[in-house]
């Protein structure tokens, strides 16, 4: 394998998910925690220093999570930066997502082709909606109308969003690029309603595990998803 930047990058990468999961085995969750929040910005890294063909809306997802996760990890005693400052970047970062799905779909010929499947995404998505708000409403410390409650609900929102979103590009486009990031959706948003159960209705330690295990599966198919751009850029290169 020659020692490309990329390649180099992508050995960090695995070096880091080693050190989160011996941490997780071996309950040093300092060690954990500082493997998995440097294993963003090394996303951050790949996608813009080396896939070349970026969407900024993208991009943006991938330097929010970043920084989310550096704050939850860095400033975990501070509310206002681990929680507040956290959760709208977060908010942010799937906002953007959201974004960059829909930016190159004909709203009109995705409505004329997929509207049965639009119907039973509008109603899954309200059930589960429903479903996740009856979680947090376990939390006797959520108080109805306030931020707390607002931002997660919102959150919840953002989440369902992006799971439907992602399979509707699929369906629209039918690329092999568009189903990684479908079953990156998948993992991801999963993994955010086991975050959920977790923290409104049981702390058991397997829920963090499975919940980082779903996130990090998550992200190696986004992981995947930058590597074919990447890899396309390298072909046309190679053919000036």
């Amino acid at each position: 394998m020659k020692l490309t930047k990329f390649n180099t990058a992508s050995v960090f990468l695995i070096f880091l998910v080693v050190l989160f999961i011996v941490g997780k085995i071996f309950s040093v969750p300092v060690l954990s925690n500082y493997a998995w929040m440097s294993v963003f910005p090394v996303f951050s890294y790949l996608y813009y220093g080396q896939a070349k063909q970026r969407n900024h809306f993208f991009g943006f997802f991938l330097l929010s999570f970043s920084i989310a996760e550096i704050l939850n990890v860095v400033f975990k005693e501070s509310t206002f930066l681990a929680y507040y400052c956290s959760n709208f970047l977060i908010i942010a970062a799937y906002s953007s997502l959201i974004i960059f799905l829909i930016k190159d779909i004909n709203l009109k010929l995705l409505i004329k082709e997929f509207k049965l499947h639009l119907i039973i995404l509008a109603v899954f998505n309200s059930y589960l909606i429903y479903a996740l708000n009856q979680m947090i409403m376990q939390d006797e410390t959520i108080i109805i109308n306030t931020i707390d409650f607002a931002m997660e609900v919102v959150y919840n929102v953002l989440i369902l969003l992006v799971l439907s979103l992602s399979l509707v590009h699929y369906l629209y486009h039918e690329t092999k690029q568009g189903l990684l990031l479908f079953l990156a959706s998948v993992c991801i948003v999963f993994s955010e309603m086991v975050q959920v159960a977790y923290i409104f209705i049981s702390s058991e330690q397997v829920l963090q595990i499975i919940y980082s295990l779903l996130m990090g599966i998550g992200f190696y198919f986004l992981y995947v998803y930058i590597k074919i751009k990447y890899l396309a850029i390298q072909k046309q290169t190679r053919f000036v």
